[in-house]
């Protein structure tokens, strides 16, 4: 499979892609691979979009989550972008290592990366003892469906990018070994 660009994407996938290009100069190879088809790459950034607009989460909490879910994934593109954004955000390259397996230095940074590992082991499902140690460390309802909907949508990009496989065009970042 092959990332589309401007000659070969469809009517859905043209005006993102040059709203990309005009607001950063480049397209990341991603969302050509996600613009293979238009409603797809449409409708992964409406979820985003949404999930953003009322986010709950940190970005630095959404970059360790990204991380998590990427490294176990297996998605190099994902572990080299969101270590990319998430040393942006001043996080070291010691946290982002220790994010890519699912530990955090926060309790509460913490208690997400194990929901969003333990949610993606068990196809979605999660104990009551998950649930309950989540709200111990002051998670809401709210935020606890917040961090599985960033884990969902981070899976789906990871299986893009895992499934096309875009050249990365951010500086590499080697997955790590679980812990």
């Amino acid at each position: 499979m092959k990332p589309v660009n401007f000659e070969t994407a469809d009517d859905l996938a043209m005006p993102i892609l040059k709203a990309f290009q005009e607001r950063y100069g480049m397209v990341p190879n991603f969302y050509g691979a996600l613009g293979i088809d238009g409603a797809s790459l449409k409708g992964y950034l409406a979820f985003e979009e949404a999930i953003e607009e009322r986010c709950l989460l940190s970005e630095r909490q959404r970059e360790l989550i990204s991380l998590a879910v990427a490294n176990r994934n297996g998605c190099h593109y994902c572990v080299s972008g969101h270590t990319f954004s998430a040393r942006k955000l001043g996080m070291s390259q010691e946290e982002c290592r220790a994010a890519q397996g699912g530990e955090a230095s926060d309790p509460l940074d913490q208690g997400m990366l194990d929901l969003a590992l333990d949610v993606m082991e068990n196809s979605g499902a999660c104990s009551s003892e998950r649930k309950d140690r989540c709200r111990a460390l002051g998670m809401s309802d709210a935020l606890i469906m917040q961090v599985v909907a960033w884990t969902g949508i981070n899976n789906f990009s990871n299986w893009v990018n895992n499934l096309v496989q875009p050249k990365i065009d951010f500086p590499k970042v080697e997955l790590t070994s679980e812990s």
